[in-house]
């Protein structure tokens, strides 16, 4: 760089800079809402007005604007506004101009005006369009046609000829007659208020429609009978005749008619049949009545309405005299609010009754005159309290009669059901008590019926049905306790077993028996005796040899001194004899044996088992027939329960 010599050289090296670009960071940005206004073709502008806003970027000093000829300008800080009306060229252009550090940042917007177009000739008149109508009876579909008629726009249909007659029978109206109903259309077209219709412009006749059979004409039909009992009286033993248009019924007889009769009993019964026929009337059949059935009833007599009553004669009160005055005036004894005036031409009392006391009347006044918040009472005598809101906070009461109570995000209603919101509460009806949520899995119901269920219980009928696990710390259960399956810690802790189907009858864990046979000499017979016979649902039987249905093990255990065989049996209801087991002595003399076996039998009900021994084999035969004895025999049967 070469010396700073000379005025000019200083001059230049003091100037500020005079150009910059948007690279350099700095800038002035301009938006508006709109930048045309919209003409039409009236010459008035859309917006009134549009204001355009100058921002600047990193550069500091104040915005000046200007606008090109022909156009007015409106500044307020960095806002400046051209309106509509001082608009007087077709195009402006706004500029904003910010000097920093002697150099110019300039922004232009560019405000334009656009013109609606010039109005189109106008064009030619629209077509009016109809359809003409013609029809004709006939047994078959015509080939002649309604002839040229003149079709009127305005009032949609034919004016030419006048009148309903066209050529060759067609009519402009749809014509009375039995035969098939025939039409023809025709299209109307034209820019005048009328179209010519020629004759060879109607469409080929098409049958519309024919007359078909008569419908079947149905109704229900019901009849009514009072009576004194409420056995249904017999039906119509008659036929009876319906008239469909008047629904009047004929020929009713046992006591029927067609409408509710209001005297004949306290019990109403009706019955039903169906008219169903093609004619004006129908004639219902005896055998088409449905069973009789009573639809009501009459209620008893309410009560009578509350009483006043003035007597005179009396110079004091007295409670016995104010019920005789009720009774002698026809209203019998007295109800709650009857109100009583005994008086002499001295004397006055008027009182009236409650709950069985007669209580002095004070100031009666007319409950529409009252005024909210006003009454304060100690006491309320009533029998109703009808729409009735209040909060009540806290209430000190006797009796309470409801229909229903309710609370709880799940139960916002009084229905008798669980909630289906996932919420809980309760419901206390003439239904039941139901708390929680069955479907949270977590709630309590105790029915109007006395039956209670809850998760895994249910108490029904005097029994409790447990589904799930039972649990106890300790106790002790004295009632009967069935169950599929019952642990315990020892048989012992156990005072009695039963079986679901028969809970009347207790049975041990195990049954058992002993039969003893001293000496038996030269008999080819089984013994036994009641010691080893098992009952099944024989209250009457030892517990010890009661046994339950289904399968039962037995097994037995038999020691004898004999000569020269030994056999265990059994059988079933005292039938035939079933050979088990048996040992044969072989030291030809009296020996001690022993036998044993075990066997599952499935026990019916009410059904007996017995066990027995012999002094032979399974053919009742020994190898000396003449020595068939045992002595000093023992079985011991064990009968498995659970």
């Amino acid at each position: 760089m070469s010396a700073i010599v000379g005025e000019r050289d200083r001059l230049l090296q003091a100037t500020a800079e005079r150009f910059s670009t948007i690279a350099d960071g700095k800038a002035i940005l301009m938006a508006a809402s709109t930048p045309v206004f919209r003409v039409n073709s009236a010459g008035e502008g859309a917006p009134g007005s549009i204001a355009i806003t100058a921002k600047p970027v990193n550069v500091v000093g104040d915005i000046v604007f200007s606008v090109s000829a022909g156009t007015a300008l409106r500044v307020n800080g960095n806002v400046a506004t051209v309106d509509f009306a001082s608009m007087s060229t077709d195009t402006a252009l706004v500029q904003a101009r910010i000097r920093e550090f002697g150099v110019d940042y300039l922004a232009n917007y560019m405000v334009s005006k656009v013109f609606d177009g010039a109005a189109g000739e106008t064009g030619l008149a629209g077509l009016n369009t109809g359809q003409a109508f013609a029809y004709k009876r006939a047994a078959a579909a015509p080939a002649d046609t309604p002839g040229d008629v003149i079709f009127t726009f305005a009032t949609a249909a034919i004016t030419t000829p006048a009148g309903n007659d066209l050529a060759n029978g067609w009519s402009k109206n749809i014509p009375a007659g039995t035969a098939p109903l025939y039409v023809r259309v025709a299209a109307a077209s034209s820019r005048n208020a009328t179209d010519n219709i020629a004759a060879n412009e109607w469409s080929a006749a098409v049958q519309l429609a024919k007359d078909g059979t008569d419908g079947l004409n149905v109704a229900p039909v019901r009849i009514y009978q009072r009576g004194a009992t409420n056995i249904a009286p017999a039906l119509p033993s008659a036929a009876c005749t319906f008239t469909f248009a008047s629904g009047a019924l004929t020929g009713l007889n046992n006591g029927w008619s067609a409408q509710v009769p209001s005297a004949g009993g306290a019990y109403l019964f009706t019955s039903g049949a169906t008219a169903a026929s093609r004619t004006a009337t129908d004639d219902i059949a005896p055998g088409e009545w449905a069973v009789a059935a009573r639809l009501a009833a009459d209620g008893a007599t309410g009560q009578r309405g509350t009483v006043t009553v003035t007597a005179p004669g009396y110079s004091t009160w007295s409670d016995a005299s104010a019920v005789y005055e009720l009774g002698r005036a026809g209203y019998g004894a007295p109800i709650n609010r009857d109100t009583v005036t005994l008086y002499d031409a001295a004397h006055a009392v008027t009182k009236f009754y409650v709950d069985g006391a007669w209580l002095e009347l004070g100031t009666v006044l007319n409950g529409n005159l009252l005024v909210d918040g006003s009454v304060a009472a100690k006491a309320l005598a009533v029998d109703r309290v009808s729409a009735f809101t209040a909060n009540l906070g806290s209430i000190t009461s006797g009796d309470i009669y409801s229909g229903v109570l309710h609370g709880g995000s799940g139960y916002p209603h009084s229905d008798y059901a669980w909630p289906a919101n996932g919420g809980i509460g309760y419901h206390l009806s003439s239904a039941g008590l139901r708390m929680g949520n069955y479907y949270l899995g977590s709630y309590l119901q105790i029915d109007a019926d006395g039956e209670i269920r809850a998760p895994g219980l249910r108490i029904a009928n005097g029994a409790a049905t447990f589904t799930g696990m039972v649990y106890a710390k300790g106790g002790t259960f004295s009632g009967d306790l069935s169950s599929a399956r019952v642990s315990v810690g020892t048989a012992a802790t156990a005072t009695a077993f039963f079986e679901p189907d028969y809970p009347l009858v207790s049975l041990q864990s195990s049954a058992s028996g002993v039969f003893v046979e001293k000496l038996s000499v030269s008999s080819a017979v089984v013994f036994s005796s009641p010691e080893v016979l098992f009952k099944h649902n024989a209250p009457d039987w030892p517990a010890e040899r009661r046994i339950r249905s289904g399968a039962v093990f037995f097994s037995i255990i038999c020691t004898a001194v004999v000569d020269d065989q030994l056999s265990i049996w059994y059988r079933i209801n005292e039938g035939a004899w079933e050979w088990l087991s048996g040992v044969q002595e072989r030291q030809r003399g009296d020996a001690p044996v022993a036998t044993g076996y075990g066997i599952m039998i499935q026990v019916s009900p009410d059904s007996t088992v017995r066990f027995g021994v012999s002094a032979t084999d399974a053919s009742y035969w020994a190898a000396d027939m003449r020595k068939l004895y045992l002595k000093q025999c023992q079985a011991t049967v064990i009968a498995r329960n659970f």
